[in-house]
């Protein structure tokens, strides 16, 4: 299934931007959060959608490895209707993990070799797989196969990963709702090299690899300030990264449009409830005498429905999985709410006073 893609840029601050995204018939807007990981693999469609989400992300390389590389045993002939979700669905090739998976000769001209975890099969996954099956799965917004290099790799693997990208670029036909991946690390040339490449074959978007949570925030907000200067105002700019909230803010502060989110529920898992921009611990022990709810006034579903500190540092000092769900959808429900305050800011041209009174320095 092929979508159009369509983007308008609809006000600035600084280097961020709000517009309205648009994929076939569906549409949000911009600054938006994808949700992956751990958010996805507990919550439902209809718990998310309840959040505030409008996205989330599918690796085409888990359902490829699912039905053993045959479309007509996976059972799927679309994920919306797959997983009950009616917002954009952001597919990725998966290619980063079958890099972890793979070894160091594995690394082919044709794609990456590995062993499926589960089957100990031999596997060759390749670009044009990837861009293949998140066609068949529908996904709004579709990721360029990149060889993948850790941010820290040294200057030959980082330079001979661009190069290779750069390849596979050349030789991929490119759908209205691809985004082509930049590489590069920590190398500003190679990432310059990068962009270059990528904006050769016109795509409606650019995906920034590479660029890991563990980063410092300075360095990302470094970069990401570099890449927005560097890419077509006109494109999608895609982080696909799983940071902490404050890496959220300050991507979107440096233009990003779209970022992964996973930290409602990395946060959560470690028993922390989002207050504004701060962490509540629920893990400790003064919290078992709290009768009040996580944040009074919160219109999110676990604070509406009144579940008390005390009960919810009971169900995480029991490991109980319903402590957590409702940590998540608590989470969510902030992190939404703050970034649709960041897009308001955005609008009305106030986004350094809105990063003030979070005290994040962007």
């Amino acid at each position: 299934m092929k979508s159009k893609l369509e983007f308008e840029i609809q006000a600035q601050s600084g280097l961020a931007r709000c517009g309205q995204l648009r994929c076939g018939h569906r549409q949000a807007v911009t600054p938006l959060l994808v949700q992956t990981g751990a958010v996805t693999a507990i919550l439902t469609s209809s718990e998310l959608a309840a959040a505030g989400t409008h996205a989330v992300k599918q690796s085409a390389l888990d359902y490829w490895l699912r039905a053993a590389g045959q479309p007509d045993q996976l059972g799927v002939t679309d994920l919306h209707d797959y997983l009950h979700w009616s917002g954009i669905i952001v597919g990725t090739p998966g290619a980063a993990q079958a890099y972890r998976w793979a070894k160091p000769r594995g690394r082919k001209p044709t794609g990456v070799s590995f062993h499926d975890p589960a089957t100990r099969q031999q596997k060759l996954y390749t670009p044009q797989l990837a861009q293949q099956w998140q066609q068949f799965l529908g996904c709004d917004l579709q990721v360029g196969f990149a060889r993948w290099e850790n941010y820290y790799a040294p200057v030959d693997d980082l330079q001979a990963a661009a190069h290779q990208t750069a390849a596979w670029l050349e030789t991929a036909e490119w759908p209205a709702n691809a985004l082509a991946p930049v590489v590069g690390g920590g190398l500003k040339r190679v990432r310059r090299a990068s962009v270059a490449a990528a904006q050769s074959v016109q795509p409606g978007g650019y995906a920034l690899l590479g660029i890991d949570p563990t980063v410092k925030l300075a360095e990302q907000r470094r970069i990401l300030g570099e890449l927005a200067g560097l890419l077509p105002e006109a494109g999608i700019r895609y982080l696909p990264t799983c940071g902490a909230l404050e890496q959220v803010l300050v991507a979107t502060a440096q233009g990003m449009d779209i970022i992964d989110s996973d930290c409602a529920a990395t946060t959560a898992l470690h028993g922390g409830a989002y207050v504004g921009t701060k962490r509540l611990h629920l893990t400790k022990e003064h919290m078992a005498d709290d009768s009040r709810v996580l944040v009074p006034g919160c219109q999110c579903p676990t604070c509406q429905a009144g579940y008390s500190r005390a009960y919810l540092h009971q169900l995480i000092q029991e490991q109980s999985p319903v402590g957590v769900r409702l940590l998540i959808v608590h989470n969510l429900f902030v992190l939404n709410q703050l970034v649709d305050q960041l897009r308001q800011a955005i609008r009305a041209d106030r986004l350094a006073e809105f990063m003030a009174n979070l005290a994040i320095d962007y």
